[in-house]
């Protein structure tokens, strides 16, 4: 049996969707997208501050205590932080943590 591309599969399974299926298909692909821009600025402006401040991660996890392996995974966008390991680490930074809702 010849294998087919999983873009060919998935497009296949979508014709059938009804309008509904592919409403609710439609917000949760922005939702997700909304989650994961956010994560990846929030990652970024954590580098920002702790390179501002002259640390490297293992200072910041020194201070924090947050593994720098976390450290590292969050300011990469690849993270999901708590909202505690938010507060540890911009707290550790002199910094604050607003968090909107998406």
């Amino acid at each position: 049996m010849p294998t087919r591309p999983f873009r060919e599969i998935r497009d296949a399974a979508r014709s059938q969707w009804s309008d509904d299926a592919r409403a609710v298909n439609d917000a949760a692909a922005a939702y997700f997208a909304a989650i994961s821009e956010q994560q990846i600025a929030i990652g970024r402006q954590i580098a920002e501050l702790r390179v501002l401040r002259k640390l490297n991660q293992k200072q910041l996890e020194d201070l924090s205590g947050i593994n720098q392996s976390e450290i590292s995974r969050i300011e990469n966008g690849l993270g999901n932080p708590t909202e505690e390991t938010l507060v540890r680490i911009t707290t550790a930074l002199g910094a604050r943590v607003t968090l909107q809702p998406v």
